[in-house]
């Protein structure tokens, strides 16, 4: 048996771990959002495309992810909300994002204008990595595919087609 001052020392030492491990775990919890728990591809450019393409950055991704979900929580709280369809019904898009996987396309516009073509392909719609080829498109169901550009210059959302 543990002599009671060492019961004491188990006891706070067993405590503190807990709290580590605790605040590990919000850590990594917090900013979910950001995070792309599906798969996702980057083009160079996009060959179905004429502009002069370019690869985007981690950062601009980034920053296009963010811009559509404020774009989309905007639609929502002016009572415009986006909905799609899933197991629940309809459902708000952004409550959805994590469902589906990412192709991004860097594309410069002829006015000089750098523009990310976002296209999300639903993870039961993609195969296994068919759904990384360019000219892939599942037309089979409107619910699998859809898209939206954003504008690096202006970090504008547009274009967003369902």
């Amino acid at each position: 048996a543990l002599k009671p001052h060492h019961r004491q020392y188990a006891t706070v030492m067993l405590r503190q771990t807990i709290s580590i491990l605790t605040i590990l775990f919000l850590t990594s919890c917090s900013d979910s959002e950001r995070k792309h728990t599906q798969d996702f591809v980057v083009y160079e450019s996009d060959t179905r495309d004429m502009d002069i393409g370019f690869k985007p950055t981690t950062s601009q991704i980034d920053d296009a992810e963010q811009k559509l979900i404020d774009y989309l929580q905007t639609k929502t709280k002016t009572n415009q909300t986006i909905f799609v369809n899933s197991l629940d019904g309809k459902v708000p898009l952004q409550e959805q994002l994590k469902y589906y996987k990412r192709r991004y396309f860097g594309r410069t516009s002829i006015e000089g204008e750098k523009i990310i073509k976002i296209e999300f392909v639903f993870v039961r719609c993609g195969g296994q990595d068919e759904w990384k080829k360019v000219d892939y498109t599942n037309d089979n169901t409107k619910d699998c595919w859809w898209s939206v550009q954003y504008s690096v210059d202006h970090d504008q959302i547009y274009d967003l087609k369902l």
